[in-house]
């Protein structure tokens, strides 16, 4: 009976010792969980900038894709639903920069720790895809940079000697393309900047934003609140590459304004608000920037067309190709033709980026056919400083399908038939049949050139008829048929058959 009793208060122990241990380590479980909850970082990731559709356009579908990778490495991101709301609701229009509000916006309205902003390089989906993307994560504590990357990845690094696997499609990048872009992405970010002291800002208004050296930069600056008068008011200043420039309010009161000229050198400047109060204590943060061109772009055209004697010509399509010798930003972009006359037929252009290509098919602005003769093509561009570089071509538009005249002169013996071409556009081929009444084919006859003279036996019958088929076609492609029912009453009268024509269309487009 005593064994037994020993043995019981035994297992007591082991099982208050299990119990404990248990405890503990549900402890330290706990302990270390609450640690990896407070050590998460969380990120607002702004969708991508992507200049190729538009100065603020968005890629939404490339957007989804780099959230998509960043959820797969683990990282907190906040919703998107939330981060396009914040971008509404403080009507933010333009990616890939914030003010030094907008950034304490971010940690106050999203709670986000971090900030992730991207831009959109390059990206072609065709057969021979290539992407480029740019990527930089700050601190909403202190806008510090803490992580930049920008990766680049073309169709031509992955082609191998055997073509095995070779991408094809934009999507066969993208898992090479991740992996090197986030390599380098730090896993945990010191969040210990300390949090930057800011004004209550409404609105920054920075005109123009790209200028020319000597031209006036313009700042405007509304507060969210109208300061107490009774209370301490600071001093204002905006601070401009080494420069003070006081704050003034305009006529209206609603906002606090200066301006200054430009330097002559080229570069990207940065705008500091800096509030100092009576008390001593100074408040500033980046407001914005703004961009000086020294040098206006340079643009060439490039038309494809036929070439003859050194000289352009088209009869329906005119591929107008223009180019940027030095690649850059470009606001709007505009075409003329000019006729003989000195006039425009066509005028056309637009914002944003320069087409890639036009094609021209001869119509006016008004919707008619031009007619033939030269013309000169003048594009031309201007930046986003408004600096103005155009390129000048001229071209022959030459519609008119061959006009061919025949001659014809007839003896005892023989029937002589003269063709010749009245336009001055070159023969590509044409070709003439001759039947007989019976509708025996008495010749055919083809050939590049002209003129030509081309003979046929004659009949001892005064009443014979001889019908001729006769098709022309120039280098340009204009073609015309002839019907002539009766080569000899051609020769005594003069009558002309019937003519026939291939006309063309034209579209314009982009």
């Amino acid at each position: 009976m005593a064994g037994q009793l020993s043995t019981r208060k035994v297992r007591a122990k082991d099982q208050k010792s299990v119990l404990l241990r248990v405890l503990c380590l549900s402890l330290l479980i706990a302990i270390f969980s609450c640690a990896g909850i407070a050590s998460a970082q969380s990120i607002a990731f702004f969708p991508l900038l992507d200049l190729s559709i538009d100065p603020n356009g968005i890629n939404s579908q490339l957007t989804e894709k780099v959230r998509q990778e960043l959820l797969k490495r683990g990282k907190i991101l906040i919703p998107a639903e939330e981060v396009m709301h914040f971008l509404v609701r403080n009507r933010i229009r333009s990616l890939g920069k914030l003010t030094s509000y907008q950034t304490s916006l971010i940690r106050k309205e999203l709670g986000a720790d971090l900030v992730l902003q991207s831009t959109v390089c390059q990206i072609e989906e065709s057969d021979t895809p290539l992407l480029s993307l740019n990527l930089q994560l700050s601190r909403t504590s202190d806008e510090r940079i803490v992580w930049a990357q920008t990766e680049h990845l073309y169709y031509s690094d992955m082609i191998s000697f055997l073509g095995i696997e070779d991408p094809h499609k934009l999507e066969d990048l993208y898992e090479p393309f991740f992996t090197s872009l986030f390599a380098t992405m730090p896993e945990h970010v010191d969040l210990g900047g300390e949090p930057l002291s800011n004004l209550d800002i409404d609105t920054v208004i920075i005109s123009p934003q790209y200028l020319r050296p000597g031209e006036n930069v313009s700042c405007k600056i509304k507060m969210h609140n109208l300061l107490d008068e009774e209370a301490p008011q600071p001093q204002l200043i905006v601070q401009a590459n080494g420069q003070e420039h006081p704050l003034i309010p305009d006529e209206e009161g609603y906002y606090l304004q200066t301006s200054w000229p430009a330097v002559e050198d080229a570069g990207t400047f940065l705008i500091t608000l800096k509030a100092t109060w009576p008390s001593g204590i100074s408040q500033e943060g980046i407001v914005g920037s703004y961009s000086i061109d020294v040098e206006k772009p340079t643009v060439k055209l490039h038309l494809i067309g036929t070439e003859l004697d050194g000289e352009i010509l088209f009869s329906d399509k005119l591929i107008i190709i223009p180019k940027l010798l030095e690649p850059e930003p470009i606001s709007r972009w505009e075409i003329t033709v000019i006729d003989e006359e000195e006039e425009a037929i066509v005028l056309m252009g637009a914002s944003g980026l320069m087409p890639r290509r036009i094609t021209w098919q001869g119509k006016t602005s008004l919707g008619g056919i031009a007619p033939a003769g030269n013309y000169w093509i003048t594009f031309t561009v201007w930046d986003r400083a408004q600096r103005e570089s155009s390129a000048e071509a001229k071209v022959q538009f030459r519609p008119e399908p061959p006009l061919i005249v025949v001659d014809v002169n007839q003896d005892l013996d023989r029937v002589l038939v003269d063709l010749d071409n009245t336009i001055d556009t070159p023969i590509y081929f044409w070709w003439a049949k001759f039947f007989g009444e019976d509708g025996e084919l008495l010749k055919l006859v083809q050939g590049t050139e002209l003129p030509v003279t081309i003979e046929l036996d004659s009949s001892p019958d005064p009443e014979y008829k001889i019908q001729c088929l006769l098709t022309a076609r120039d280098i340009l492609g204009n073609q015309s048929q002839q019907n002539i029912a009766n080569l000899f009453q051609l020769s005594e009268s003069g009558a002309d058959g019937e003519e026939f024509s291939i006309e063309t269309e034209w579209v314009e487009e982009f």
